[in-house]
């Protein structure tokens, strides 16, 4: 009899990868893999992409407040990259893996290093004041990437706990170093871009997201609910977006107020 992805158990999940990728069950694998990304974060941090990024911030800046009179960030730079945990990569592709089958073959599929193909093994996160300053900063990244040469992808994303916000992907090359020896790779680094109200709801309900995700509670089980958690985060979520709306419109008619 098969067992059901979902009664998938993590330890036929690691021989599964392990089938196809025997480095897996080396000893500290996953501990040398969080090392890795920590480095990778670090030198992509200084990398020509990011470096280029942070040498157009100001221009930026000056070309979103000529359209809007508004800043375009909250902080006075972009931010560093940083890396996913060991505990936080294995936990996110053993839930991949339950909940697509066919992604146990994708996940150090390949040649090369074994690299998860895991979009977020190095990210960083951009606060931006207003929402259309979201959309203004993803398209200069973006651009920014396809004029460098990078393979690079980029998505507006709301989901129904309440999350929104813009991801632009851009690939890069790595060196995977394990057992003393280096082996050039592959990884995908996400920026997420949102605005500061939509940062401050997401850091403030994450750790919500994180205790009920990959659960099969069907949202409807919660979206009648006003005491559940996830109720009131979920709609706090799609209330901040709203405001972000509202806001941009404030600014906008206080803007034509003054002609």
């Amino acid at each position: 009899m098969v067992t059901p992805r979902s009664e998938l158990k993590e330890a036929d999940w690691l021989r599964e990868l392990a089938a196809l990728r025997p480095e897996v069950r080396l000893p500290g694998y996953w501990k040398n893999l969080a090392e890795n990304a920590a480095r990778w974060a670090a030198e992509l941090t200084v990398g020509p992409f990011w470096t280029e990024a942070k040498n157009r911030l100001d221009q930026w800046r000056t070309e979103y407040r000529a359209l809007t009179e508004a800043d375009l960030l909250l902080q006075p730079g972009l931010p560093d990259f940083v890396s996913k945990p060991e505990t936080s990569i294995r936990d996110k592709l053993f839930r991949r893996c339950k909940d697509d089958p066919e992604y146990v073959q994708k996940a150090l599929a390949g040649e090369g290093p074994p690299i998860p193909r895991l979009g977020d093994l190095v990210r960083t996160r951009i606060s931006c004041r207003y929402i259309d300053g979201v959309e203004f900063l993803a398209n200069k990244l973006f651009a920014l990437a396809k004029e460098m040469g990078f393979h690079s992808e980029r998505w507006r994303e709301g989901r129904i706990e309440g999350y929104f916000a813009q991801h632009v992907i851009v690939q890069q090359d790595v060196i995977f170093r394990l057992g003393g020896q280096g082996e050039l790779g592959k990884i995908r680094c996400e920026i997420q871009i949102a605005s500061e109200l939509a940062t401050r709801m997401w850091d403030a309900a994450h750790p919500l997201y994180e205790s009920v995700r990959g659960s099969a509670v069907a949202p409807e089980n919660w979206q009648w609910k006003p005491d559940d958690p996830q109720f009131i985060s979920s709609q706090l979520g799609h209330m901040i977006h709203l405001a972000d709306g509202l806001l941009v419109q404030l600014r906008r008619a206080g803007k034509k107020g003054r002609l």
